[in-house]
């Protein structure tokens, strides 16, 4: 079972779980974590504070509506939503390979409303 997390982003709150995986079990270790981030398509991304780490888990590029990924060279959290600049057609594709660590829920219409800089903080459920 993986670990319930919750994402703030300002005024927009996601709700998820971070996978009972290597990476996932590693970012659940260190909650509290926060990520100043930019936007790139329907990507957020942002290195996490504090600093992770190499993890080292199995990747992949296309992922699915709420995914949330951890890129090891950068240190990035990522959280997916819909297209970005690397996609083909409506695929949800990240730049490079990434971790899944786990998928998140809400209204991402109102995320993709957030004007970047977005900090994220990510908390365990309580």
């Amino acid at each position: 079972m993986g670990t319930p997390i919750v994402i703030d982003l300002g005024e927009v709150q996601l709700r998820g779980e971070l996978m009972d995986n290597k990476a996932g079990r590693k970012l659940a270790e260190m909650l509290p974590l926060s990520a100043d981030m930019g936007r790139w398509g329907e990507e957020l991304y942002g290195p996490v504070e504090p600093a992770v780490g190499t993890i080292g888990s199995e990747t992949q590029e296309v992922m699915d509506l709420g995914d949330l990924a951890y890129h090891d060279d950068t240190g990035w959290f990522c959280i997916f939503w819909g297209p970005t600049p690397s996609s083909n057609g409506d695929e949800i594709r990240a730049a490079f390979p990434v971790q899944k660590v786990g998928a998140a829920d809400g209204d991402f219409d109102a995320v993709a409303e957030l004007s970047p800089p977005v900090t994220a903080t990510v908390r365990a459920a309580e």
